[in-house]
């Protein structure tokens, strides 16, 4: 258990179905995508029709859940422009017993960026600011307490059990280096092989894995807790406290890596280069990528605690009325409501977070020199129990590419649950896209 507002928070961010994806299936797939295509795959450096490329600035936000949405009419862009929130009444929820309830959201802003590529070396680097968001396996009934408090009636007086629900949150700076190499090329096949490797800031983190809780709330004013089996920590800002620790202060460090291989089946070598090239030649017959995604860590160290509770039990009078002031204080209040010590529940002063690691399959058709359609699949691979799990993707995606001018059409397909259809768009180095075209 832990305080309701941070968890609802986690809930209303998940709430907000916009902008583009998190692997920005739009671009990431084009032989022009440069830095777009570097995070799915960085093998896609090597033998590029460019000899470098500048990159100056791009970011991204991506968010996905299947219990709250906005309804229709709610001006979400509009008023965010403006600094006003959405009324409560836009906010709807999807409660239903099944599926379980799960979350999503990335985030990240790439500063001034470098690739230079020649047939058969690659190499570049980036800087970013990354953050990451989580939530699994949530029941719909603890999700329903989250959103409406524990004055909600029809759920009253029912035992309840949750099970192997997570929460995570992640935020760090990154500094990358990258290489690529020709592995082999004949008259049939080009393959390529690259590597990126990560040197991480880390700044916030939080984590909440609720494995095993049996409850009741028999009034507003009661929640009876039978058993339950938990752990959480963060490395945050000292809220509550009246310090003035900044949410950019240095908490943690680690090391990540992406690497990957792309197969070219019959790759015209003229189409890579501008000089020899001529009209209505494609590229290659196919493209297939193989990839692993953000394999790595962040050990926090500084203003870091971490909390566990193991089969306890309670029974929590006024527990709508307490006031959580922080995150200090929801320490020590939970502390003293399942041991008795405001301190005793406290456990290690570090912590270990893995990134949202995953595996990849990327699968391109040429038809001609100008149409092109690709299916990629993201299978997230959780390197330990406090890791971002990422969500599982499918995307199909054609797209009209030439050098100056890129359309695609992405059509994805998140946790088997609900198909999304996008639109992005290249002009020159200028790139804008959604995976979803509804809230726009």
């Amino acid at each position: 258990m832990m305080n309701r507002w941070i968890l609802f928070l986690v809930f209303i961010c998940m709430s907000i179905s916009k902008v583009d994806a998190q692997e920005m299936w739009g671009p990431s797939h084009s032989n022009y995508a440069g830095q777009y295509g570097l995070d799915l795959n960085p093998a896609s450096i090597v033998g590029v029709p460019y000899r470098w490329e500048i990159h100056f600035l791009s970011m991204d936000a991506s968010i996905l859940n299947n219990y709250m949405y906005l309804k229709s009419q709610s001006k979400l862009i509009t008023k965010s422009f403006r600094g006003e929130s959405i009324d409560e009444d836009k906010l709807t929820d999807r409660y239903t017993k099944s599926p379980n309830k799960f979350g999503y959201g990335s985030a990240f802003v790439k500063y001034p960026a470098f690739i230079w590529s020649a047939k058969k070396w690659s190499a570049g680097f980036h800087l970013s600011t990354r953050a990451e968001l989580s939530a699994s396996n949530v029941p719909y009934h603890l999700a329903k307490y989250l959103k409406e408090g524990f004055d909600y009636d029809p759920q009253q007086n029912i035992p309840y059990e949750v099970r192997n629900a997570k929460v995570a949150v992640l935020n760090w700076h990154e500094l990358g280096i990258t290489f690529g190499h020709v592995l082999k090329d004949d008259q049939e096949y080009f393959i390529t092989g690259g590597i990126t490797v990560n040197s991480l800031y880390g700044l916030n983190a939080l984590y909440l894995n609720l494995d095993y809780a049996d409850y009741i709330v028999p009034a507003d004013s009661l929640l009876v807790v039978n058993d339950i089996v938990a752990e959480y920590g963060h490395a945050l800002p000292e809220n509550g406290t009246g310090g003035g620790d900044s949410p950019l202060a240095k908490r943690g460090y680690g090391y990540s890596f992406t690497t990957g291989v792309q197969v070219y089946k019959n790759r015209n070598d003229n189409f890579y280069n501008p000089c020899k090239r001529n009209k209505g030649e494609k590229p290659y017959d196919y493209r297939l990528g193989v990839s692993l995604i953000d394999v790595g860590y962040l050990n926090y160290t500084s203003g870091t605690r971490t909390y566990a509770f193991n089969h306890l039990n309670t029974d929590w009078y006024g527990v709508d009325t307490t006031s959580f002031g922080g995150l200090v204080q929801t320490d020590s209040i939970l502390s003293e409501q399942f041991y008795g010590n405001y301190r005793q529940s406290r456990d290690k002063r570090k912590l270990t977070m893995y990134l949202p690691t995953a595996a990849s399959v990327q699968f391109d058709v040429a038809f001609t020199e100008n149409y092109f359609i690709n299916l990629s699949v993201i299978q997230r691979v959780p390197l330990g129990k406090n890791s971002i799990r990422r969500a599982n993707q499918i995307a199909l995606t054609p797209r009209f590419e030439s050098r100056r001018i890129e359309i695609a059409l992405p059509i994805s397909y998140y946790e088997l649950f609900r198909p999304r259809v996008g639109l992005s768009f290249r002009f020159g180095v200028f790139t804008i896209g959604t995976d979803m075209i509804g809230p726009f």
